[in-house]
């Protein structure tokens, strides 16, 4: 488990998890039997502190638990930063479990200079050239999707019509990234971009942007959808 910490306090790992419910976030809990792995995407529905469990279920209700309730299940979350395992204490129905807190969760660790990688996420962002001679285009706002993101830039990437023009050293501003609105604009110089060779999807570009300032990790991570880092 490199890069994590090892939390072993419940009331750590209590407030993880009521972060997670809070949040809707939901975990992928897995259980292997007899050489098959059973999975299951799940939200946590209720958080019991006085008898230290949680009850779970599915994303889907259409799709109930195959778990076996004699053997541990394991979690977590969709980038992987939180990892931990649990006993089922009951299974309702197929859809209802009923979980003992982990004893032991794992934590990613994410220092104020790791990029971290949203590539397989897809997640939004919208942004506008102000460096273009086109009056009418660096008005426009575009969108694209994340590639990753650290405390001094981010890459995406974009349609090749959205980016036409765009120069290295052009100026880009960030109006919402992953759904949230910025109270502060984000604004970086565009440092690097690179089309992207695929005949299986639209013609694109990826861009790099360097920040003109560096962006607290904390308020990065709250563009990026509530995932639960700490900050080392």
């Amino acid at each position: 488990m490199d890069n994590r910490q090892a939390l072993r306090n419940i009331e750590e790992i209590s407030e993880i998890l009521e972060k997670i419910s809070s949040h809707g976030n939901y975990l992928e809990f897995c259980q292997t039997v007899n050489g098959l792995t059973y999975r299951s995407q799940s939200i946590i529905k209720f958080i019991n502190n006085y008898s230290y469990d949680i009850a779970l279920r599915p994303k889907d209700k259409l799709n109930q638990f195959q778990f076996n309730p004699e053997i541990p299940i394991y979690a977590k979350n969709e980038m992987n930063s939180i990892v931990f395992k649990c006993e089922i204490k009951q299974l309702n129905h197929h859809n209802l479990i009923v979980a003992n807190f982990p004893d032991l969760l794992y934590l990613l660790n994410t220092r104020e200079g790791q990029r971290l990688n949203f590539e397989n996420l897809s997640l939004p962002l919208i942004f506008k050239n102000e460096s273009l001679d086109d009056y009418q285009r660096c008005k426009l706002f575009f969108g694209g999707k994340l590639s990753d993101f650290s405390r001094n830039g981010l890459s995406f990437v974009t349609y090749d019509d959205n980016c036409i023009g765009y120069q290295i050293g052009d100026k880009i501003r960030f109006s919402t990234i992953n759904g949230y609105s910025l109270k502060e604009p984000v604004i970086g110089t565009l440092v690097y971009q690179q089309k992207i060779i695929d005949p299986s999807i639209i013609p694109s570009t990826k861009l790099a942007i360097r920040f003109d300032r560096a962006i607290p990790l904390k308020q990065i991570l709250r563009y990026i959808d509530n995932q639960i880092y700490i900050n080392v």
